[in-house]
């Protein structure tokens, strides 16, 4: 049986929205169908994406995000003071949000949205969030001067909620959560990645995780890029800060030879367990299984292969609104691709 404290088989959490979410989403938009039809359809679309999950055997089950816009709506639209800013967009085409009062949480971040998969399925449920430092490198601006003297006041107010939240999560029977951060492999490579130093952004995604108490097959995981940055060398100072916080589990990319030239999964200590990013999310090609498994291998090297989980090295659409770059029929091959190379790494155990 796996090893489920590990969740070998895992999901980024962000899948390919199915057309009926995303007709749905449009005719809500135009007040053709109202909030109770909408989570209709997605719970339909959910339940059948909980169906394929158990065909594939993954360690932990997501909802795949289908009730957000994009990877940061969870918070965006669950906490008052965050604004989107009308017709901008960040060079990638992500909307861009800001704030303009005081952060006030308006309805449960996760929370609701977890209870449905813990109704409907007896898998380890897992949730998706955007981390505290990374919302709030990239929501500060000059409007939000008079609710927060600076990016790093207005990461305490985000890591306090999200905190509290992750609290609740596990109360209610979550037993994995993950933040993401992309903006460290940035970091790493000492690059500036929004309104947050590095040393910002530590202490703040620190503060998120500080305290929390959970069972031992409750896990909080860290991601700390999606493939960016992989043309330079990491500082190892900086990855020292980083893996020293009380995250649970770092996942980080490790789909191409540049991801494998950082070394980052050689960095992590041994007190923490890993996931590797190992199928691009972005390209329908599957990976030559005999290069992914002498990947794989480096790592086995040097760390114990039962703190090692395997997953897409990012979800395979964290907007909505931007068209995905793989068919559902794409991403199903590729998820497939990471439980074959599981039961290669681990046989009947994965």
């Amino acid at each position: 049986m796996a090893n489920l404290f590990a969740y070998r088989i895992d999901n980024h959490g962000d899948n390919v929205r199915p057309e009926t979410i995303q007709a749905a989403r449009a005719k809500f938009r135009a007040k053709e169908i109202d909030a109770d039809e909408l989570r209709e359809i997605e719970d339909e679309a959910i339940l059948d994406l909980i169906s394929q999950q158990r065909h594939l055997t993954l360690s932990c089950f997501t909802d795949g995000a289908f009730r957000s816009g994009d990877y940061r709506s969870a918070v965006l639209h669950s906490v008052s003071g965050f604004v989107r800013v009308p017709d901008r967009k960040t060079p990638d085409g992500v909307g861009v949000w800001t704030v303009d009062g005081p952060l006030k949480l308006k309805k449960p971040i996760a929370s609701d949205a977890a209870r449905f998969l813990l109704e409907n399925t007896g898998f380890p449920v897992k949730v998706k969030l955007p981390s505290a430092a990374h919302l709030a490198a990239h929501t500060y601006s000059d409007s939000a001067v008079r609710a927060y003297p600076g990016a790093a006041a207005l990461g305490d107010a985000i890591a306090e909620l999200l905190h509290d939240e992750i609290e609740h999560l596990f109360e209610i029977g979550v037993k994995f959560v993950q933040l993401d951060n992309p903006d460290f492999s940035a970091h790493l490579v000492g690059r500036e990645a929004g309104e947050l130093s590095f040393d910002e952004a530590i202490e703040i995604d620190a503060a998120v995780v500080a305290g929390i108490e959970r069972e031992e097959d409750q896990k909080v995981a860290l991601t700390i890029g999606w493939g960016d940055h992989t043309d330079a060398s990491v500082d190892l100072q900086r990855a020292e800060k980083l893996f020293a916080l009380e995250y649970d589990k770092y996942t980080v990319p490790y789909h191409s030879d540049a991801a494998v030239a950082q070394d980052l999964p050689r960095l992590v200590p041994d007190d923490k367990q890993i996931g590797l990013g190992i199928v691009d999310a972005t390209v329908a090609a599957l990976e030559d299984v005999d290069i992914v498994m002498s990947r794989i291998d480096r790592v086995l090297e040097v760390h114990d292969w039962d703190r090692v989980g395997l997953l897409p090295q990012r979800g395979f659409q964290q907007v909505h609104y931007i068209p995905a770059a793989l068919t559902i029929e794409e991403q199903r091959k590729k998820l497939e691709h990471v439980e074959t190379i599981a039961t290669m790494v681990w046989g009947n155990e994965a």
